[in-house]
């Protein structure tokens, strides 16, 4: 009758043919370093980092810049008392708010036609009215 291997046995036997397999793997990994083709791919790989590495300088460089500009638009928004921002291609543009404004202006002129005499003063209403959402610049 064959004796029977036991399982720690069988496992050491594993474990000393797997070493063997790693052991060949790399020695065969660095013959394959040495290819002119490995060589090639290594060279893109090393050109993408170089890549990688100014994309994120240029991103830290963006996010300060943004930052600046979203502070300097906060201040003259603040001075000016208008609504100037970006759009997703960093293109100015001054907000409107069309119906805040509306509302305000028809208010306005509810009020200034409780004046029986309106009809005859309707484009100096108008204009006052208008002017009153604009200030001086300077």
């Amino acid at each position: 009758m064959a004796q029977q291997m036991r399982k720690f046995e069988q496992d050491a036997i594993v474990n000393q043919i797997m070493k063997t397999i790693k052991s060949k793997f790399e020695k065969e990994n660095e013959i394959l370093k040495t290819k002119k083709e490995y060589q090639a791919i290594e060279s893109i790989n090393e050109a993408i980092k170089d890549i990688e590495k100014r994309r994120d300088i240029l991103f830290e460089e963006i996010n300060i810049l943004q930052t600046t500009r979203r502070e300097n638009l906060d201040k003259f928004n603040n001075k000016f008392d208008v609504e100037l921002g970006t759009d997703y291609t960093n293109v100015f543009m001054f907000k409107f708010d069309k119906l805040g404004i509306r509302r305000e202006v028809e208010d306005k002129l509810a009020i200034a036609l409780l004046d029986s005499e309106w009809k005859d003063n309707l484009p100096d209403v108008m204009e006052k009215i208008a002017g009153q959402f604009f200030k001086e610049l300077i």
